[in-house]
């Protein structure tokens, strides 16, 4: 999971004025918004989970073409990656897995 986060100056309903802001992206989703004056914070909680799910599962269903795809332009180079492709999946996906089940125990 990629996470991201940046500045940004934003008007905060508690301080009633413009402050500096930390804006959190996930995948290039928008999670948290935080000030970092008063600390007043908005984030999406598990409205996040879902996304990052539905995403997960969108390229879980697209893999075989994907992977046709990748076969067809570079048959070596796909037979050559494709033992360490094969061992390391089931610990990157256990990975993906937990880091979207983090999103929900920081509601």
């Amino acid at each position: 999971m990629k996470e991201d986060k940046m500045k940004a100056s934003l008007f905060c309903i508690k301080c009633m004025d413009d402050t500096i802001h930390e804006v959190t992206y996930v995948d290039n989703i928008l999670y948290e918004i935080r000030c970092e004056v008063c600390s007043l914070s908005d984030s999406r909680g598990a409205d996040i989970q879902r996304e990052l799910y539905l995403n997960y599962m969108e390229r879980v269903f697209s893999k075989p073409k994907r992977f046709k795809n990748e076969a067809g332009d570079n048959l070596p180079h796909f037979l050559f990656s494709l033992p360490y492709r094969v061992m390391s999946k089931p610990f990157r996906t256990y990975k993906e897995i937990k880091d979207i089940l983090k999103y929900k125990r920081k509601i």
